[in-house]
C-alpha cells in the first residue's frame, strides 16, 4: 500500500498575537490589531486576545481605552469632555469657611510672595493630597477629552462686578503637576470667583 506523505506536517501556526496603539503623552489607545500590522508604530503595549477581540468586535468602544503611562498598563476608563457646568459665575469658598473637605480643584495664594498656585484632587491624578481620613484615595480612571479651560476672576470682596486681575490654566495641566500664578495685582481683602467646569472648588489665603 502505498505511504502518503503529509505535506502539511512540519507547517507550524504561530499564535496570533495582539497590540494597542496609544499616544504615548494622553494615554489614548487609538488601534488595536495584530502585532504584525503594527510594527512600525513606537508607541504600542501588548493585549490579551479576549480583550483585543472584544474591542476589534465593538463590545468594547475604543474610546474608554487607555494606557496608564505611570504603571504601562492597559485599562478601561471614564472619557469625560468638559467644558463648564453653567455659565453662573460662582464664588469659591475659602477653607476656613467651606465644609468641603474633598475639593476638586485647590487654590492657594500665599500673601507674602502674592503667588496663586492651582491644583487638581489626588482623585483625578493631580497633586493635592486628601486628608489623612480618606486615604487611601481610590483614583478615578479619567482621560479629559480637549483643551478643556479653567477661568479664574480676582475681584472685590464679595463683589464680582470690580475685576483686578483674572487668569486661566488648562485642565490637563494640572495632572501630576500644580500651576503657579506670580505678581498679579490684588487687594489685601479679595474673592475669586469661576465658572465651575469641576463640582467643588476651595481656596487657602495663607
Amino acid at each position: 500500500m502505498e505511504k502518503v506523505t503529509d505535506i502539511f506536517s512540519d507547517i507550524q501556526i504561530t499564535p496570533v498575537s495582539y497590540m494597542a496603539c496609544y499616544n504615548p503623552i494622553s494615554g489614548e489607545v487609538y488601534a488595536v490589531g495584530p502585532s504584525s500590522a503594527f510594527t512600525k508604530e513606537q508607541s504600542v503595549i501588548p493585549l490579551e486576545k479576549e480583550m483585543a477581540e472584544m474591542i476589534i468586535e465593538g463590545e468594547i468602544n475604543i474610546i474608554n481605552c487607555a494606557v496608564d503611562t505611570r504603571s504601562m498598563t492597559f485599562e478601561l476608563v471614564e472619557k469625560k469632555t468638559v467644558t463648564k457646568i453653567d455659565d453662573v459665575l460662582h464664588k469659591i469658598s475659602e477653607q476656613n469657611w467651606t465644609d468641603v473637605e474633598c475639593p476638586d480643584i485647590f487654590l492657594t495664594y500665599d500673601k507674602k510672595k502674592n503667588i496663586f498656585t492651582i491644583e487638581l484632587t489626588e482623585e483625578f491624578y493631580g497633586t493635592k493630597v486628601l486628608p489623612k481620613k480618606y486615604q487611601p484615595v481610590t483614583k478615578r480612571k479619567i482621560i479629559w477629552s480637549g483643551e478643556t479651560v479653567l477661568n479664574f476672576y480676582v475681584t472685590e470682596y464679595n463683589d464680582p462686578h470690580i475685576l483686578y486681575a483674572q487668569f486661566e490654566v488648562l485642565l490637563k495641566d494640572l495632572i501630576d503637576s500644580k500651576i503657579t500664578i506670580k505678581a498679579l495685582s490684588v487687594p489685601d481683602k479679595f474673592s475669586v470667583y469661576t465658572r465651575r467646569v469641576l463640582k467643588n472648588y476651595v481656596i487657602k489665603i495663607k
